[in-house]
């Protein structure tokens, strides 16, 4: 089964342009807040995990934008997609 690493969604984050990813460092990255460190909107973090999805051909179910939502931090989807994960490849 794949996983999802704290690079692939660094990665992600270049890929869409967000300025605010190039200033914080990889080890801080998985307690940066969306909203507030990332300076990211809604729209933005739907958008970052519909690009994981496609990028890693993955599925992530409702759980993971749930969990998300109640702690807006990279370390919280990370772990709720890993958790949740459904890998489409080995289907």
């Amino acid at each position: 089964m794949k996983k999802l690493t704290i690079e692939d969604i660094r990665t992600a984050l270049y890929e869409m342009n967000i300025p605010a990813v190039r200033s914080v460092p990889l080890e801080e990255l998985s307690t940066a807040d969306f909203f507030h460190t990332l300076q990211m909107d809604e729209r933005e973090v739907f958008m970052l995990m519909y690009n994981l999805e496609y990028e890693h051909r993955i599925k992530l179910p409702p759980e993971v934008l749930e969990s998300v939502q109640m702690k807006n931090t990279v370390g919280t989807l990370l772990q709720a997609a890993n958790h949740h994960l459904i890998d489409l490849s080995e289907n």
